[in-house]
């Protein structure tokens, strides 16, 4: 197997059984994973390679030492808080209904980290009148991470999302921590899990007839057959009418278990269906971790997105004259597809998803996103994709009528919709989501954020999401996005530029700097004509300028003791 350029192949080999142990990916960025691997073989007191990976096949606790550093713990209260909500406002509800008052509700964090989303999900429910009807499980691969977790003491860091108020009512001040009140505490249940291995559902453990499962931004990590084979146990683990969030970073699920793709105005979720359901889903298409970009698609003009030597925008993209509709109202769309065959079966859907609207167009057209009137620049063009035989076009004008009446009336999906920005192919998506960009910025962003989830390992999605949350001033979104889109494809030289000017107005000089010159450096082992992915057509030679120029720029207004902004 092809682990990349590794400094030693003892690295190479380590990595080789942590797959074939956790089903993990390999990484996509060497230089960290060594880091990494060196400090898991530091802790172990160990320097030889063929001794640690002895350690690692005869020692759990060390595979899940290492395992910590090779995948991101990321997390913080109510992260996601559109996941809590639907859970308040639709399970929650559901549950009652369907069972009755007495129900006990059974949740599960599948890859809790340090506690706070279990103890999110468990402040939620004793909010909503379940204080004596819920048990909330919580499981993780790291041994670590479980002892914080059940120690529960917090940090600022632990509160600052959108809602963050929602849990310093369980929360009491101690010096500069915080500490969790035993009225949440006592009703999340910790225990360790690898959910590579096939040891669960199990009555024993609890983890089966799950009301809701939270696996958030996990599957991300593993690799096709482990992700086919916990995609599977997810379902089983679930009782009938239980739902499945994953996280806007992992891959699509649909074809891959009997899970009934919905889709809301936030993402998919998934449910296992209810007793008589009809369910129906695509066979999955070929897919790879190692998938990068959109093949073939022409990107945005740099020119209008802060690329070029001239100064960054920091407006919309929104059409002269459009009104800013509020987001999509109403309940979540359920959705059906081609009938469902196990993983491998024969079928005829080319569909990688489980989940399109019905009455989609099939086009593939769009435009690249574009300045809007004043600034001497076309609000849309068409474009010529690089290898095909005819250009793509601007959709049609009945497409961009319905388009428009659907903006007017608010509904950001159905816009979506009628362009193709929600097609089950990343090309038809991206190029969609370039024509609504012209039509409403804010409406763009919600269709790329939704194409995106839909296409999770498509590093080209990233990007382009990036560029319309810094066109908005979203900075920390937009660090976000471009950040997932070099995690997917470290040498994608337009993503290192948009990382240099989004660490730039953080302050963050010596992360813009090392941005900028891995850009330039990429674009110089390229040939100087070479046209850079992503960049409109603009050259390797012509990009490298650029990166220079803003990295000399940095440099002498440090050295003069000056401030950019």
């Amino acid at each position: 197997m092809n682990w990349g350029p590794w400094s030693h192949p003892g690295y190479a080999a380590v990595l080789a059984l942590v797959e074939e142990r956790a089903g993990l990916v390999p990484p996509s960025c060497p230089a960290s994973a060594e880091e990494g691997i060196a400090r898991a073989m530091e802790r172990a007191g160990l320097k030889d390679f063929d001794a640690y990976r002895v350690r690692l096949a005869e020692d759990p606790s060390a595979l899940d030492d290492l395992l910590i550093e090779l995948t991101v713990g990321e997390t913080y209260f109510f992260r996601t808080p559109e996941h809590f909500e639907h859970v308040r406002s639709v399970v929650l509800p559901e549950l009652r209904e369907r069972h009755g008052p007495g129900h006990t509700a059974r949740m599960w964090s599948a890859a809790c980290s340090s506690g706070e989303e279990p103890y999110s999900i468990a402040a939620l429910l004793l909010g909503e009148g379940w204080d004596e009807h819920m048990t909330v499980y919580a499981t993780d691969v790291s041994r670590g991470a479980l002892g914080r977790a059940r120690q529960a003491h917090y940090g600022d860091w632990s509160l600052r999302g959108g809602w963050a108020d929602r849990m310093r009512a369980h929360l009491r001040a101690e010096g500069r921590r915080y500490v969790l009140s035993p009225e949440v505490r006592k009703h999340v249940r910790f225990s360790y899990l690898n959910l590579a291995l096939d040891t669960w559902p199990s009555a024993d453990s609890g983890i089966w007839k799950l009301d809701v499962i939270f696996c958030r931004n996990v599957l991300i990590y593993f690799n096709r057959p482990t992700i086919e084979a916990v995609a599977r146990r997810l379902h089983d683990a679930l009782d009938e009418g239980g739902y499945l969030f994953t996280g806007p970073s992992d891959p699509p699920l649909g074809g891959l278990a009997p899970l009934e793709s919905i889709l809301t105005e936030w993402g998919v979720l998934y449910r296992r269906p209810l007793p008589g359901a009809t369910l129906s889903l695509p066979v999955p298409a070929a897919w790879s971790p190692s998938s990068t970009g959109i093949p073939g698609t022409a990107s945005l003009d740099t020119t209008t997105t802060g690329l070029s030597s001239g100064s960054e925008s920091s407006t919309g993209t929104a059409l002269p004259g459009a009104s800013a509709p509020g987001r999509p109202g109403g309940s979540a769309a359920r959705t059906t597809a081609p009938a469902w065959s196990p993983p491998g079966a024969g079928g005829t859907s080319s569909q990688a998803e489980g989940t399109r609207v019905a009455g989609q167009p099939q086009t593939g057209a769009g435009t690249v996103l574009g300045n809007t009137a004043g600034t001497g620049a076309p609000a849309s063009r068409s474009v010529t994709l690089p290898g095909a035989e005819t250009p793509t076009h601007a959709p049609s004008a009945a497409a961009m009528h319905a388009a428009r009446q659907a903006l007017a009336r608010g509904h950001w999906r159905e816009a979506a919709q009628h362009l193709g920005a929600l097609d089950s192919d990343a090309d038809t998506a991206a190029m969609a989501v370039r024509a609504l960009a012209n039509l409403d910025a804010a409406a763009a962003v919600y269709a790329c954020t939704e194409a995106a989830a839909r296409h999770p390992l498509v590093a080209g999605l990233r990007y382009l999401e990036s560029l319309l949350l810094l066109g908005q001033g979203r900075a920390a979104d937009a660090e976000r996005a471009v950040r997932q889109a070099l995690y997917l494809e470290p040498t994608l030289i337009v993503a290192w530029l948009i990382l240099g000017r989004v660490l730039r107005r953080h302050g963050d000089t010596s992360g813009a700097l090392k941005a900028w010159r891995e850009a330039e450096q990429l674009c110089n082992a390229l040939p100087p004509d070479a046209p850079v992915p992503h960049a409109d057509g603009e050259s390797a030679s012509r990009l490298a300028e650029v990166a220079r120029g803003e990295r000399s720029r940095m440099e002498a207004a440090q050295a003069a003791g000056e401030e950019l902004s």
